[in-house]
Formats: structure tokens, C-alpha cells, sequence
């Protein structure tokens, strides 16, 4: 297909399970204009168990499956999954791959740097693996792998400022390279309630209010 004048955007997620961040990629691809931009969506396939966005919501935007790029570390897999990415940008010649997830992040901009294109690349941090989920070798690991993927990004976003600073303070990336984008959310006007509020409900709220903030 001959590219036209069109921004070319070439979105990779893992997988789009029931998610923060597959309800931001589903909004993007909804909402933005098809005069100005032409969006594709590359995604692998949810694990067993898990809820899938697109069918769940029956949403109707195209999706380019990529076998292998889901959330578990196969080797093989990876392999063909970064073979397939790597084909596919060729093809599509994109002006920007923007990348999220941590195994789709780091695949995904692997493929632009095999792929020749000077594409500009933007990944997307919807959190981190840095507060106790990973043994101490693989945080040893997982930290200087986003550190090198760092070096190879133009712009990096972060759901929220604690994100960013967390990773500044890992040594990922660069203060510059960063944008801060909140994740939006309607909220609907709340009942009013007669009496104190039951103490369960302040609670919850100072503790949605801490996490909020970040």
C-alpha cells in the first residue's frame, strides 16, 4: 500500500486485557481523526482467565494480531513476535510506534532499531516493577533493561508524576525525555448522604486519594 499524507502511528500493547491501559489505546483509536492520522493497533492475544477489552466491549476497530506478543516471556515466541513486528513496520512505514507494556516496550522498540526506519518512538510507563513484585536479580535486570531501552526513546510517559520520579530515581531515562499525562476519568456527581459518613467510606477515600496523587 502506497503511504499517504496522513501521521502514521503504529500502536503495540501485549495484550489487551480488562484494563486502564487498554481503555486509553481503545479511546485513541476511537477518537482519533482518520483525515489526520492513520492508527493501527498491533496486540498478541490475553492469557487464559483474563477478560479481553475488545470483545467484552465489542469494539470494531481494526486489530493486527501478533502471535507470541502476549504477556508471558517465551523466547521463541519473542522471537517471532519481534519478526513479525519488525516485517510489519517495513510495510506500514510509521512516522511514530508508541509502545506500552514492559515486553511490548521492549520489543517493540527493538523493531525500530532492526527495521532501519527513523521512526520516532514514544513508550508509555501505566506503572512499574520496581516496588517488590520482582526478586532482587530480576529488578537487577529488569532496571537495566529499561535503562538501555531509555537510551534508544524519544519521549517517555508516565501515568502520573510518582511514576516518573520512581523510574528517574532507578536511572531510567532522562528528566527531558519525560511527559506527565493523568489518566482522565469521569467522575458522577455523588449522592448526598444525611449524617457523617459511615467511617469505611473515609477510609477508602483518604487511601484513593494517596493513590491517586502519584
Amino acid at each position: 500500500m502506497k503511504p499517504d499524507d496522513r501521521i502514521r502511528v503504529m500502536e503495540i500493547i501485549a495484550r489487551m486485557n480488562v484494563s486502564g491501559p487498554a481503555t486509553q489505546v481503545t479511546g485513541l483509536c476511537e477518537r482519533l481523526s482518520p483525515v489526520e492520522f492513520d492508527h493501527r493497533l498491533y496486540t498478541g492475544y490475553v492469557d487464559g482467565g483474563e477478560g479481553d477489552h475488545l470483545q467484552l466491549r465489542d469494539v470494531t476497530i481494526p486489530v493486527h494480531r501478533v502471535p507470541g506478543l502476549g504477556r508471558a516471556i517465551k523466547p521463541a515466541d519473542d522471537y517471532r513476535a519481534l519478526f513479525r513486528l519488525t516485517n510489519a513496520m517495513r510495510e506500514f512505514r510509521p512516522h511514530i510506534v508508541h509502545t506500552r507494556t514492559t515486553k511490548a516496550g521492549a520489543l517493540g522498540r527493538l523493531a525500530v532499531r532492526l527495521s532501519g526506519l527513523g521512526a520516532a518512538r514514544v513508550h508509555s510507563y501505566h506503572g512499574h516493577l520496581l516496588d517488590g513484585q520482582l526478586s532482587r536479580l530480576r529488578r537487577t535486570v529488569y532496571i537495566r533493561t529499561e535503562r538501555r531501552l531509555a537510551r534508544m526513546t524519544d519521549r517517555l510517559v508516565t501515568v502520573g508524576a510518582r511514576v516518573r520520579d520512581d523510574l528517574l530515581a532507578a536511572g531510567i531515562g532522562r528528566p527531558e525525555q519525560y511527559v506527565v499525562i493523568p489518566p482522565g476519568a469521569g467522575l458522577a456527581p455523588c449522592p448526598s448522604v444525611a449524617g457523617p459518613a459511615p467511617r469505611w467510606a473515609s477510609r477508602w477515600t483518604r487511601r484513593s486519594w494517596r493513590t491517586s496523587a502519584g
